[in-house]
Order: structure tokens, then C-alpha cells, then sequence
């Protein structure tokens, strides 16, 4: 798809490697620093916007950004995002959730040593002029028990570090993670959240902000733990309640406390920065050149994808894909929307239900499947509906259109190693079914169109002719397309049907006149001819 005519809007800090790259593909507007109301007044103009986690997306600004097809989201936090309202708009939101994950778990490993050593306070004092050692006393890690709230992509890698500094135990909770999990990264599994504050002498939290994780450590939680507790927050702020964490520092039950995210940023002032054992930083877990430059790349990848209408890996409002998912079925994504796309340039009838069905071994499970359907039925649908049908939105416009979506999974195929069916049953009682399958995981092909075996690459420009399987049909057809100059770069004839009925596609290496479609429809032999752009 041609891009020059888009344009993306960047309003927070991003890579300039990154942004020279988006150049090559868009328009791109670099505006930092902008008010609601002036990003309001510009959003119009957009098909994407690219932020980090202080512009704020909420339902007035979708409202407002009547072009825009994806917000990027640099980083994995999207607290100021409202993922419904843009779902319902069939705009994209897209994060890279494991882009910085090193440079945030390094981060924490830094202030758990800064904060467990005194090290800013310490620092601050000599270069005020004093000198004492002793009110600098801190503690060590080895020996200590250290607990995990939140053993995902961060968690796991802090996990993995601690182990060097040779913790008495490392405890973990996490009600969402399977036991090998735990098991991977040394972490004995706490199943009670009460249990593991009573137990932990540090304890540092990785999950999101949500209306569950919002002030799960309060003046409850505070009071179980043991004395001279060291806190850590290097995820989201409001995960700890900040008022609580002012309380525990001033009685003493709160050794020290390393703490890079806010409840409110950016801020001049808090009741947290006039204690001496508390090492804060302004949200600088992401902020290292290496992570800005992944961070950067990767949301950039995601946005011109996005506006390509293409799979979009790391999209929070379609069902989640790893990296190791996402590689093997890359070709059967491809291959789905091919494959749908395909049928609704053929397409003559209103559409009633949908099946679509994958054999084989390489998926596993439906939420795999989910992603082949949603691709199968943007396909199906965006050339038949006026708004914008991408994967996020197209379940939602096929329910609204009263049609009905079966998916199923077979493990094994006879014919071939994987076969993807897309069956589409048409209003007044027509089924069209298509067929295809992927060779090496790499070439997507069409292997079967209703009844007639083929073998079509689904890449560049076709005609599609059903046509009576008689003698000098196929030689008719090529000298009509060499008198209007159409190359033929290659041509698949199928079996003949039981009727002696045929389909002949060829692939063209030029646009087809309107009037050599007439021409050609004037055959007797000739049932239908369509030109397919794939």
C-alpha cells in the first residue's frame, strides 16, 4: 500500500534513527510539548500518532482523530490510552512490550543496590562539603530474602540478575503465570499475597496499572511487613500508595525506598523527596540510547504496518501473539487475508456466515486461529463496507452485519502438512470455498477454488476466468490480450469439473482496459473474467 500521502505525528521523545526511517515511507511531524487543545485542533490531519505515556488518547481525542488508523505506543505501559473506545473506532493500539524490558530490569537491580546502599544520599553529602561514614550503613543483598510482585517479561529478568548476588530466596507472586514459570527462573511460588510480605526483606513489583493493581500496597500491607523493609517500584506509579509509602518512611518500617515512577508526572514536588533514604529518578527505566533505538525501530515497524493493513505483532485490542507465534504463522497470516481478499473481489452476493478451518500441526491453540480468522475477515469485508476494516474491528462489523463466524482447529491433513478453508456461504443458499496451504513455512499458496485444484502464488495481478474446458479457448484469450498490449507472466489452468467446466488465472504484468474485458466477456467459452489485484 502507497504510504507518501500519510502522515504521522510524533509527540513525544523518539529516536532520531527512528524517525529518519518512518521519513522514508511518511510524512512525519515531530511536536513535542503540545497542549490538549492544539493537539486537538491538528489530530485531523493524521492517520497515525506516535506517544509514550504522557499524551493522552481518550475518547474526546478519537473523536477528534477522524484519520487516524493506529496509535503507537513507545514502551508497554498504555494507562493513557483508552484501548475500548479506540477498538470500537477500528483504530489500531499497538505497544513494544518487550523493546526496553532489559534497560527496566537493569534499572531496578540499580536502585535496589542504591537504595539498599545509601548511594544518592551518600553521594549528596560529600558534595555538600561533609564527610561521615557511619549514617550511610546499609544492607546487603546476599542472604536476604527477595520477592517479586509480577513474574512476567521484567520480573523474570530481574529474577534472572538477582541470582548473582547470591539471595538467601528468591519469592514470587503471580496468580497469572503457569508453575514452570517459577520454576525457570529459581523463584519459589508465594499463592497468598499477605504470605509473601510477611516474608520478604525486599520487594520489588512488575505489573500494570489497572483498577486491581492500583494501591495494592497500602497501609494494610505496609504493616505486615517485616521491619526495615526495602521497597522497589520501577513499573507503574499508584501501585504503591504513595501517602502510605510518606507513613511507612517516617515510622521507620521502611528501610529505604527506590522509586522511578509517579502517580503524577511530571512533578516540581512530593512528600517522598525529603527523605534522605529514598532514591527517586524521573521515569528513567526505558532510558538508555540502546532500548530508545529499539523502542524506536519496533513502534516504527508497528505504525507502518498498521497503516499498510497488515498484521500488527504487538496490537493490545486483538488477541496477544509471542515472537516465537508470530514468526511460525507470519506465512498464514499472510495467507488468511490473501485468501480472504481474493474471494471479495469475486464476490457478487451478500455474505451470511463464514467458516474458516486450519488442519495441521503448526497451531495449537484458538487464540492462533483467532488471528487467521480476523485477517480472513478483513479480507472478506473491507471492500464491501464503508468504513475502515482492519483485524481489530472486523468481528465487531461482522456481528454488526449479522454474520456468523465459525472457526476450527483439526490437527493432521492428508493432502498436505497445513491447509487453511475458508468457506463463505452467500445469500440465496451459494458456498464459495477456498483453499490454501503453506509450503516451508515460507510460500503461501491457493491450492483449491470450489472444486478446481491449482497452485496460484497469491502475489500481483490476475485475470480470473471460469471458462468451458474446450479446445482453442486458452489461445482466444491470449491473442485478445497481446492486440491491447497485456503481458501474460504466467498462467494456471485447473482441472476440468465434472461439467467440463475449467478456471484459467493468469497473472498480468500491466492493467487491464476496461474494453478488453468486454472483448473477452464476448467469448462463448468465456463464463465470467475478473481482474484481481493481490
Amino acid at each position: 500500500m502507497e504510504l507518501k500521502n500519510m502522515k504521522i505525528l510524533i509527540t513525544e521523545l523518539m529516536d532520531d534513527e527512528a524517525v529518519s526511517f518512518l521519513r522514508k515511507s511518511c510524512t512525519v511531524d515531530v511536536k513535542y510539548k503540545l497542549s490538549k487543545d492544539e493537539l486537538l485542533k491538528i489530530i485531523t490531519e493524521y492517520s497515525a500518532i506516535i506517544i509514550r505515556s504522557e499524551t493522552i488518547i481518550d475518547e474526546e481525542f478519537l473523536n477528534a482523530a477522524v484519520n487516524l488508523k493506529i496509535v503507537g505506543r513507545g514502551g508497554s505501559g498504555l494507562d493513557n490510552v483508552d484501548i475500548n473506545a479506540a477498538t470500537q473506532k477500528g483504530i489500531i493500539v499497538a505497544n513494544t512490550p518487550e523493546s526496553n524490558i532489559v534497560s527496566a530490569a537493569e534499572h531496578t537491580i540499580a536502585l535496589m543496590l542504591a537504595s539498599c546502599r545509601n548511594v544518592a544520599w551518600a553521594s549528596g553529602f560529600i558534595k555538600s562539603g561533609q564527610w561521615d561514614r557511619k549514617r550511610f550503613h546499609g544492607s546487603e543483598l546476599m542472604d536476604k530474602v527477595i520477592g517479586i510482585i509480577g513474574l512476567g517479561r521484567i520480573g523474570g529478568l530481574v529474577a534472572e540478575r538477582l541470582k548473582g548476588f547470591a539471595p538467601g530466596k528468591i519469592i514470587a507472586y503471580d496468580p497469572y503465570i503457569a508453575d514452570s514459570r517459577f520454576e525457570k527462573y529459581g523463584a519459589e511460588k508465594i499463592t497468598v499475597l499477605d504470605d509473601f510480605f510477611k516474608q520478604a526483606d525486599i520487594i520489588t513489583i512488575h505489573t500494570p496499572r489497572t483498577k486491581e493493581t492500583i494501591d495494592m500496597v497500602n497501609d494494610r500491607e505496609i504493616s505486615i511487613m517485616k521491619n526495615g523493609v526495602h521497597l522497589l517500584n520501577v513499573a507503574r506509579g499508584g501501585l504503591y500508595n504513595e501517602d502510605a509509602l510518606v507513613r511507612g518512611l517516617e515510622s521507620g518500617k521502611i528501610a529505604s525506598l527506590g522509586i522511578d515512577v509517579w502517580m503524577n508526572e511530571p512533578q516540581s514536588g512530593h512528600g517522598l523527596y525529603k527523605f534522605d533514604n529514598v532514591t527517586g529518578t524521573p521515569h528513567l527505566g526505558a532510558s538508555t540510547s540502546e532500548a530508545s533505538l529499539r523502542v524506536g525501530v519496533e513502534v516504527a515497524n508497528e505504525v507502518l504496518a498498521g497503516l499498510r493493513g497488515e498484521m500488527v505483532k504487538n496490537a493490545i485490542n486483538i488477541p496477544s501473539i509471542s515472537d516465537t507465534s508470530f514468526k511460525k504463522l507470519s506465512a498464514f497470516i499472510e495467507l488468511s487475508g490473501k485468501m480472504g481478499h481474493f474471494y471479495s473481489q469475486l464476490s457478487k452476493h451478500g455474505v451470511r456466515k463464514i467458516e474458516i478451518k486450519f488442519s495441521g500441526n503448526e497451531i495449537e491453540n484458538g487464540g492462533d486461529l483467532k488471528i487467521l480468522s480476523l485477517m480472513a475477515l478483513k479480507g472478506i469485508l473491507e471492500r464491501s463496507v464503508p468504513e475502515t476494516v482492519n483485524f481489530v474491528n472486523a468481528g465487531l462489523i461482522a456481528e454488526q452485519k449479522g454474520i456468523e463466524v465459525v472457526e476450527d482447529l483439526e490437527v493432521g491433513q492428508k493432502d498436505y502438512k497445513n491447509m487453511i478453508t475458508l468457506k463463505v456461504y452467500e445469500d440465496g443458499g451459494s458456498i464459495f470455498e477456498i483453499s490454501g496451504t503453506v509450503f516451508d513455512r515460507i510460500y503461501p499458496r491457493i491450492v483449491n477454488i470450489n472444486d478446481y485444484r491449482l497452485d496460484l502464488d497469491p502475489h500481483g495481478k490476475f485475470l480470473y476466468a471460469p471458462h468451458k474446458n474446450v479446445p482453442g479457448v486458452i489461445g482466444k484469450v491470449g491473442i485478445k490480450l497481446a492486440e491491447y498490449n497485456v503481458n501474460i507472466s504466467r498462467m494456471i489452468v485447473s482441472d476440468s469439473d465434472s461439467k467440463g467446466s475449467s478456471i484459467m488465472i493468469l497473472r498480468v504484468d500491466n492493467n487491464v482496459p476496461g474494453e478488453l474485458l468486454d472483448r473477452l466477456k464476448e467469448f462463448d467459452e468465456i463464463q465470467d473474467i475478473v481482474v484481481v489485484d493481490m
